[in-house]
């Protein structure tokens, strides 16, 4: 049976239908927030409502309701997607500027992730930064049962076998010494059409019948949805959370709502935002504003391979798609992607990069302008260490290696890989080759590879102003204000090489056990 592709109205609230109260207050309908709130339901907590500023009207992945091309201008190209925001200004550009934003809507970044499952690395949770306790949970057990890992894993298997249309190719690539195979991902093929896919997203809870908790119409009603509500103010008493006030984008009209618990899963920088505006009620003299933002530092080239230089098993299989991996080893401890397709015209298009860790430190900026008014002014300032340059140089070096050991595999000439410009001030962007390669005037296939850097925020991957064992104790509670939690890249002390997904889903488990207690 197919999923549904809208909500049960007893789930969805309008405005004029808000409560005055809710045991369990989630400020964001995103990856983070609709996680918790779907296991909070079966841990017994009997009043959740998720507060999401976007709307409810489209609940499919965007590379299942579009065509793949259309899907990938979606992700690189803000201007393609009618969801996109950007409640910030920066003071670094290009860094968390052009292309760096939130996806406003019900289901978030869940409708446009690749599905990629890749675990915090040992290196990065062996440093002192993560509590040992939340280490043991999601890496070696929880609840006296499997880690936190290894369920989120086994859940997102299942779901991706569920409704399964039909098995997917290996995606096994040998480039010299570079051993590529297929990440694990919680993506499945859809029904719609040729290249349709989806990555897991919460929302499945609530539109599939036949999931382990039950089918929604067993549910107990616990969890309600009120979209097109924006939060602009956690409310506090005496270093106690008393709740929210929301505000109606169209009518400017606010309400207060009440909680015994709030949790900011409305994306990093919103939910930054909310914090900062908190932590100055209990404390004026401490500032308006959190360190510790980071990215991802992400760089790579694109080049248009003419046909006849590719094996024709290696073209067949780019023409289905190859996503492959290998993971992060050497100085860069960056994970190495490669993407395969096929051009209209039948030529290969590689496009390979490299995911390295940023370290959070002072650099890296949300700050707010104080005033009466809610919500306060944002703005976001980054830049890196000396420790992230010298991983810049080696990821560069990294992507010469393969480059040059694709070279040597199929018979082209090594052309060296030209980085003219440095990481801060990129001369190309991902979004800007991607453009591009979707123009009439792209180029032609000689095999020339064009380098690019992806500016900071821009990944969609930005954490750590939140962190576990720094601003939130190992519960995820804000140390000094009782009742406010938080979940989501933001409180992820070190991401390691790893996108934050798996880690985002197994700490929402995480909380929702806490807050049933």
């Amino acid at each position: 049976m197919s999923p549904k592709t809208s909500l049960d109205r007893e789930l969805i609230l309008s405005w004029h239908a808000l409560p005055d109260h809710a045991d369990v207050l989630v400020v964001g309908g995103g990856l983070a927030g609709l996680e918790l709130a779907r296991h909070l339901e079966p841990a017994g907590v009997t009043d959740v409502l998720v507060a999401e500023a976007g709307a409810h009207d489209d609940l499919r992945h965007v590379y299942a309701a579009n065509d793949p091309a259309h899907a990938d201008r979606i992700w690189t190209d803000d201007t393609a997607d009618a969801y996109f925001a950007q409640p910030w200004v920066s003071a670094t550009e290009p860094h968390f500027s052009e292309g760096s934003g939130i996806r406003r809507r019900l289901g978030g970044r869940s409708l446009y992730w690749h599905g990629v499952l890749l675990p915090v690395e040992d290196w990065a949770l062996a440093d002192q930064s993560w509590p040992e306790s939340v280490v043991r949970d999601l890496t070696r057990t929880w609840q006296d049962g499997p880690s936190l890992y290894a369920r989120v894993q086994a859940d997102l298997k299942e779901w991706s076998e569920r409704n399964r249309r039909s098995a997917p190719e290996a995606a096994g690539v040998d480039i010299g010494r570079f051993h590529l195979v297929e990440p694990p991902r919680a993506i499945r093929q859809v029904d719609v059409g040729v290249g349709r896919w989806e990555a897991y997203s919460p929302l499945s809870y609530w539109t599939e019948p036949g999931t382990e908790e039950g089918d929604a119409t067993t549910r107990n009603g616990a969890v309600r949805i009120a979209t097109g509500v924006e939060t602009v103010a956690v409310l506090v008493s005496e270093g106690t959370v008393q709740g929210v006030l929301v505000r109606h984008p169209g009518t400017g009209e606010q309400k207060t709502i009440t909680a015994r618990s709030v949790v900011l899963a409305a994306g990093t920088v919103e939910s930054t935002r909310l914090a900062i505006q908190a932590l100055h009620q209990v404390d004026a003299g401490r500032g308006s504003r959190l360190s510790g933002l980071v990215d991802h530092i992400v760089q790579g080239f694109n080049a248009t391979l003419p046909a006849e230089s590719v094996p024709q098993e290696l073209l067949r299989r780019a023409r289905n798609g190859v996503f492959a991996f290998t993971p992060g080893s050497g100085p860069s401890r960056s994970n190495l992607f490669v993407q395969l397709d096929a051009s209209a015209a039948g030529d290969v298009l590689l496009e390979a990069w490299v995911t390295g860790e940023q370290l959070r430190s002072r650099h890296g900026v949300v700050s707010c302008e104080p005033g009466d008014v809610y919500p306060w002014p944002v703005t976001i300032s980054t830049g890196l260490t000396a420790r992230d340059e010298s991983l810049v140089e080696a990821q560069r070096e990294e992507l010469q290696q393969f480059w040059f050991e694709w070279c040597g595999e199929f018979g082209l000439d090594t052309v060296p890989l030209e980085f003219t410009s440095t990481f801060l001030d990129p001369a190309r962007t991902l979004r800007s080759v991607h453009a591009a390669l979707r123009s009439a005037a792209r180029p032609d296939p000689g095999g020339l590879p064009v380098t690019w850097s992806s500016p900071l925020g821009t990944e969609e991957h930005e954490g750590g102003t939140l962190a576990i064992g720094d601003v939130l104790n190992d519960r995820q509670e804000f140390i000094g204000l009782s009742g406010l939690f938080a979940v989501g890249p933001a409180t992820i002390p070190r991401q390691g090489s790893a996108n934050p997904s798996l880690t985002t889903l197994a700490l929402s488990r995480r909380l929702s056990a806490i807050l049933a207690k």
